[in-house]
């Protein structure tokens, strides 16, 4: 039987950790207690036996009539409903949701209910702790109703609900009928080995508590734009990749490939603070601010400006080296399934940018400013007043040789035209040392547009004296390097119309080839269509004026988002499926943007005037 697609998945949150469920009720991905955890569920890169649970009807067939489901209004648990033709039956899944104190317990709660008929309802039960490489005991236990005790080495599971039949090889299964307004609840929860049995959770007040805390959290997004339901969708999104301690993953899963059958499987389930101080300016355009100062919190804690990481762990830790795990066949057979990630390693000049970007775009908004921000604003700054002139990564993390990115080059001119602007207006530097960072913001504006643009076919390259493009580029204009009327604004956004299509709107990253010796990301093949970047065209399209196409083109865009009104990484728009890791940051942020873009008037922020006015001031 060929794997599910991509999109076929709902996504559940609770902040802490997240988890990936198929029509068929089959959870096939599950980390506890964190995002970072190794899978208990791990299917999804393999096989039922690498790990699942189902909870749903004893028979199913899948055809639109029989099976429905969607988000149970504006929360991250899902109600999946099935026709079964003797009855209908629904199963609630979600994880419950932080409580006042921010806790948010490692534990995933499913609520079935007969709502009419009777149907017969099955759980097949299949832990496979550590990335399901272990077949784990089975075994009740007391006191008072027994309770299944899941162990296998650090980790403990506990499943609590009807009783199962404990089945040989680890697993276990009940088939249970149901009558109409009968309901069961299973519940599921981590602890370390040797610790206390948890808590039992009351499934339904737990429901109404989850309920209430994303409800609540909707309400307060300001946006009230066209495409408000899709806007919010993301937000939700975003706000699920959140993590309880400030910062957010770029992704839950890790390994889903971009194409099949490649090598460019990666894991994303640790932040990027690239990836997530574009999430935070999202949800801050949106009214949100608690999630940016929270991130703000975090990096000022976490961060040594003297050692810069693209990655960090959760809590601020190093990234575990990279590492393949071979027992795993890989989706669609496509290997190998990483965990870790080697790019924790990389130099990626555009990363000062990015967060002294979303820094000034906090102060911008009216956060109250701190001490420890503006120190670490100034820190970025002469970070890139050191580095600017050194080859980097890039932000696609290229495993091939070094080189001086124009994007990288760009928003190393932010960093510095953002730390000009509010440090100046805060008093927080000298007069001095801000028209020294000045200075070297309009070395490398000049540098850029020297060599990092293309006369003959109008448009900025994807680094200094090279020929091929880079989506990227579409953030000349959106950071105020240019101005959108800018003929090298103008073409560039053509030329990357024209020669990163890869149909149906859809847009490469940059050109790939067969070869690795002829890419130069340093890998063999090509990939799909970023998401993220088609988003950037429409942001792009609109500050250009071309409001029509961009218009257009967000329509396809919002065309291929799942049913439940998700995105992953990447799309191929021959077979229409998703590609890459999922639900995706950037791919909703992106949206976000688009949608704001397109709603908005052609306005970005002075090009060349800021760092004047700044100092002026």
């Amino acid at each position: 039987m060929p794997d599910p697609s991509i999109e076929e998945h709902a996504f559940l949150s609770n902040t802490r950790t997240a988890a990936l469920v198929l029509p068929d009720g089959t959870m096939t991905w599950l980390c506890l207690p964190g995002f970072e955890s190794p899978a208990v569920f791990a299917s999804l890169l393999g096989t039922p036996a690498n790990g699942s649970w189902r909870v749903g009807p004893a028979t199913y067939t899948k055809t639109p009539s029989e099976s429905r489901r969607c988000y149970v209004g504006d929360t991250l648990a899902v109600d999946q409903t099935w026709d079964t033709g003797s009855g209908v039956l629904e199963v609630t899944d979600f994880l419950p949701a932080p409580d006042a104190t921010g806790y948010a317990p490692p534990t995933v709660v499913r609520i079935a209910t007969c709502r009419s008929g009777m149907v017969r309802l099955v759980s097949e039960f299949r832990p496979r702790p550590a990335y399901g490489s272990l077949t784990p005991g089975l075994e009740y236990v007391g006191p008072g109703t027994p309770r299944l005790r899941v162990t296998a080495g650090s980790d403990t599971y506990w499943l609590d609900g009807p009783r199962h039949t404990v089945n040989l090889g680890g697993s276990a299964s009940c088939d249970i009928p149901l009558k109409a307004g009968q309901s069961l609840v299973f519940v599921l929860t981590w602890t370390s080995t040797g610790s206390p049995a948890p808590a039992r959770v009351p499934g339904t007040t737990a429901l109404e508590a989850t309920q209430r805390y994303w409800t609540q959290w909707a309400a307060a997004c300001t946006y009230d734009g066209a495409h408000r339901d899709a806007v919010l969708r993301s937000a939700l999104t975003l706000k699920g990749l959140c993590d309880v301690r400030g910062a957010a993953v770029a992704s839950p899963t890790t390994s889903l490939p971009a194409p099949i059958g490649g090598v460019r499987n990666w894991d994303y389930r640790y932040t990027w603070p690239r990836d997530t101080a574009w999430m935070m300016q999202a949800l801050l355009s949106l009214g949100y601010t608690e999630e940016p100062a929270a991130y703000r919190d975090w990096l000022t804690t976490h961060l040594d400006l003297d050692d810069l990481k693209p990655l960090y762990g959760l809590d601020g830790a190093p990234v575990p080296a990279e590492a393949s795990q071979p027992h795993l066949r890989g989706y669609r057979g496509s290997k190998p399934v990483r965990v870790g990630n080697a790019a924790a390693n990389q130099h990626q000049l555009d990363v000062y940018g990015e967060l002294a970007d979303l820094l000034a775009q906090m102060d911008d908004a009216g956060i109250p400013p701190c001490p420890d921000a503006d120190h670490l604003l100034l820190a970025l700054a002469l970070q890139v007043e050191a580095l600017w002139g050194q080859p980097d990564d890039g932000m696609w993390e290229s495993r091939g040789t070094p080189r001086r990115y124009v994007s990288s080059l760009v928003w190393a001119w932010v960093a510095l035209d953002r730390a000009v602007r509010v440090l100046g207006r805060h008093g927080a530097a000298d007069q001095e040392t801000l028209r020294r960072l000045a200075a070297t913001a309009e070395a490398i504006h000049a540098e850029v547009c020297a060599r990092g643009y293309d006369e003959e076919r109008r448009t900025f390259t994807q680094y200094l004296d090279g020929c091929d493009l880079d989506a990227s580029l579409l953030h000349i204009a959106r950071v105020g390097f240019l101005p959108p009327d800018d003929k090298r604004v103008l073409g560039t956004v053509e030329a990357i119309e024209r020669e990163l299509g890869a149909g149906g709107g859809m847009l490469l990253r940059y050109p790939t080839r067969i070869e690795a010796a002829d890419n130069v990301d340093g890998l063999s093949g090509h990939e799909g269509a970023f998401l993220a970047t088609a988003f950037w065209m429409v942001e792009a399209l609109a500050l250009v004026g071309r409001n029509r196409d961009a218009e257009d083109l967000f329509g396809r865009l919002l065309a291929v988002r799942s049913d439940l009104g998700l995105l992953a990484e990447q799309y191929d728009p021959v077979e229409k499926t998703h590609l890459g890791n999922y639900p995706q940051g950037l791919s909703h942020d992106g949206l976000i943007r688009a949608a704001l873009a397109l709603g908005t008037a052609s306005t970005v922020p002075g090009a060349d005037g800021d760092l004047v006015l700044a100092l002026e001031g």
